[in-house]
């Protein structure tokens, strides 16, 4: 997805997920600072930033989304919903995976990716869209996309490790995490601890 996109979803996530997570969360939550955060941004900045994506990216995106559709469909996803109840337990979900590791979960990473071209919800096929991966501190990174599920004890695994099974060589090509080593997985479908499943506008 787009960056100032991202930013925003980000601002929510954190805003909404972490000062609304409470007792009806599966961890302990700690006390909220409720406090306008340092990453709020001003209507100017956004605008700023919508119009910089408006001129170029945009332009880019919503050509290819024609020439993938014959030109059926020219405008490329501007924006995903999530449901709050949906983010408050994937955080839930995942501060438990860690926990149970022995992991302290520094955040999320947000990715851009796009659904296959033969997807079987046909009007999401080739849209943009997020993959969200939880990230912890790795080496002197503290903001590494890691696999909850198949880490050691205090040891987190950054997710490219799994990926790359599954991945092409282009995909492969793309950095988006340090590698270390461990011992591979052999299966056909290896479950993620990541999240996608996102409502994009358009479409809907």
């Amino acid at each position: 997805m787009k960056p100032n996109q991202k930013i925003v979803l980000l601002l929510l996530m954190l805003s909404f997920i972490f000062s609304n997570c409470k007792s009806d969360c599966n961890h302990v939550s700690k006390e909220i600072n409720n406090s306008r955060p340092a990453q709020a941004i001003t209507y100017n900045e956004m605008a700023s930033m919508f119009n910089t994506y408006d001129k170029g990216q945009k332009i880019v995106l919503d050509k290819y989304r024609a020439k993938l559709t014959n030109g059926k469909d020219s405008i490329e996803s501007l924006s995903h919903f999530y449901n709050l109840d949906d983010l408050k337990q994937y955080i839930a979900y995942l501060e438990k995976l860690s926990n149970d590791k022995d992991i302290k979960l520094t955040g999320l990473r947000i990715f851009s990716a796009a659904y296959p071209i033969d997807y079987k919800q046909t009007d999401l096929r080739g849209r943009e869209t997020l993959i969200f991966m939880p990230t912890a501190k790795i080496g002197n990174k503290n903001d590494v996309a890691f696999e909850p599920l198949y880490s050691e004890k205090g040891q987190p695994i950054p997710f490219t490790k799994f990926l790359n099974k599954f991945s092409s060589d282009e995909t492969k090509k793309v950095s988006r995490a340090s590698f270390v080593p461990f011992t591979s997985i052999q299966t056909n479908l290896l479950p993620s601890s990541g999240a996608n499943k996102l409502e994009p506008s358009p479409p809907h």
